[in-house]
């Protein structure tokens, strides 16, 4: 509120702080965030990554932060569940990657994507 419009300033590698708030903060954060710029959820980075994919792959967020993060995600926009990266990967190949993911967090976000887009594991 204090900076007007800075939702909207990217980083040198392309970065909303709304892709910085899903790759390491809490979902308060994503969501104040996500209701100052609700498209920043279908902007990639300049490196390729959705928000989606922040949000999963990241291992600077614990594991239940994360999990209500992804959450948050496919709630607003189910659509994301689908984005691929620069690489053709979808979220689920990110969850796949992740090795630093507890087993918890890393079996209830595959629940909540494949409850979103069972056709992801085909």
């Amino acid at each position: 509120e204090a900076y007007p419009g800075s939702e909207r300033m990217t980083s040198a590698n392309g970065m909303l702080p709304f892709h910085c708030a899903c790759l390491k903060n809490t979902v308060a954060t994503v969501e104040y965030l996500y209701k100052l710029y609700p498209d920043a959820i279908n902007l990639a980075t300049a490196t390729g990554g959705y928000p989606i994919h922040l949000a999963i792959f990241s291992s600077r967020c614990e594991g239940n932060n994360k999990t209500d993060i992804v959450k948050f995600l496919l709630d607003c926009d189910p659509s994301v569940v689908s984005q691929k990266d620069r690489e053709g990967r979808v979220p689920l190949q990110h969850l796949c990657m992740n090795t630093e993911l507890d087993e918890r967090a890393a079996l209830d976000i595959l629940r909540l994507l494949i409850e979103k887009c069972p056709d992801s594991i085909r």
